[in-house]
């Protein structure tokens, strides 16, 4: 391992955190879970997209969500653009934290990142997730749809994002330290995303869990089922109602489907 993955190993709570345990009147069973669920955000994101999921989730699976680099509470860190350097640093700290197992579950930019995670998981400590989870992303080997769009004047890159995946926030618009703020966030995240350059290799030895919105332009059952050959244990496509970011409005349909699926690795 060279020096820098080894700093960042050594920091593993950089890299994950824990979203907020169930309310003091419920009783947390998640003490000693039996999985970890590491859960990689999309392009803009950060760790409390996942902050509730823990609230319905299987008492066995506890949720941990990905802090990328200038995200989060690593505002002061320089952003990333390198997906395969940032998910080898992710993989680094993931193996600081101790044995596991892991899952992962990550959704667009982030369905890639834990691919690759899972990849860089093989390759330098053999060992992979039990089970990968995607969402709103064709396979690597598919392609991305739509034209590159990191370069372009603010405005239009904005109306471009709205167009294409309809979660732009108003307060972007208007507010200009908002903008300031998070902007630059989201253009290296959509870089990221746009220059990362798949390679083949061989396929994972978990089973894949592909997700796609029912309205989503950007992903059909065919791109989505063609994670298949990232596997050698199966893959299963489902399509939810909704449009790219179906896990916000369709968020208790996809974790009672993630708990079924991660049940089926727990129990032999």
């Amino acid at each position: 391992m060279n020096g820098r993955a080894d700093a960042l190993a050594a920091r593993p709570d950089q890299w994950v955190v824990r979203p907020a345990a169930p309310r003091k009147n419920d009783r947390d069973l998640r003490t000693d879970p039996l999985l970890r669920l590491v859960c990689v955000p999309y392009a803009g994101g950060g760790a409390s997209v996942y902050q509730r999921w823990g609230h319905a989730l299987l008492p066995a699976v506890e949720p941990w969500a990905l802090r990328l680099p200038g995200h989060d509470a690593r505002m002061a860190e320089p952003l990333a653009t390198d997906l395969v350097s940032v998910a080898s640093d992710a993989a680094a700290a993931l193996i600081a934290l101790g044995p596991g197992p892991y899952a992962l579950f990550g959704h667009s930019l982030g369905a890639f990142l834990a691919f690759e995670i899972a990849r860089a998981l093989r390759d330098r400590w053999d060992t992979e997730p039990t089970f990968l989870a995607i969402g709103g992303r064709n396979a690597p080997q598919v392609g991305t749809s739509g034209v590159a769009m990191s370069h372009l004047p603010d405005d239009q890159y904005l109306d471009l994002l709205d167009q294409r995946f309809g979660a732009i926030p108003r307060v972007l618009r208007e507010d200009a330290q908002m903008r300031a703020l998070y902007l630059p966030i989201l253009r290296a995240d959509v870089m990221m995303l746009e220059t990362y350059a798949y390679r083949p290799g061989k396929p994972l030895s978990c089973p894949i869990l592909a997700l796609g919105g029912e309205d989503d332009p950007e992903t059909s059952v065919g791109s989505l089922a063609a994670w298949g050959a990232h596997t050698t244990a199966g893959c299963t496509t489902v399509m939810l109602p909704g449009g790219h970011f179906f896990l916000e409005t369709q968020r208790e349909q996809l974790l009672q489907l993630l708990s079924a699926e991660l049940l089926a690795t727990l129990v032999p």
